[in-house]
């Protein structure tokens, strides 16, 4: 059997930074993934090495984040794709 392997939808609250036509880049909707499987903005920040300032700036939509920070948010969703579903 093939274990179902997803991202949590809801992990953390939803991010308001994250809205409206920002939604619609790749890297605001990587951001926001990763955000959402750490749990908290300042989560994802201090893990990428990167300000909060920052990190808003990105999640808004108003610049692009450098390409290393955003391959490193790949890199968590996809690890965090490969954990074993909970079984209950």
């Amino acid at each position: 059997m093939i274990a179902k392997r997803s991202i949590p939808l809801v992990r953390a609250a939803d991010c308001d930074l994250a809205r409206g036509r920002a939604r619609k880049s790749v890297y605001v909707r990587t951001l926001h993934a990763a955000c959402r499987v750490v749990g908290s903005l300042k989560a994802l920040a201090d893990h990428l090495g990167v300000l909060q300032t920052d990190l808003r700036a990105w999640l808004r939509g108003h610049e692009e984040p450098p390409y290393p920070v955003f391959l490193a948010a790949v890199e968590m969703l996809l690890l965090d794709a490969e954990k074993p579903a909970s079984r209950s």
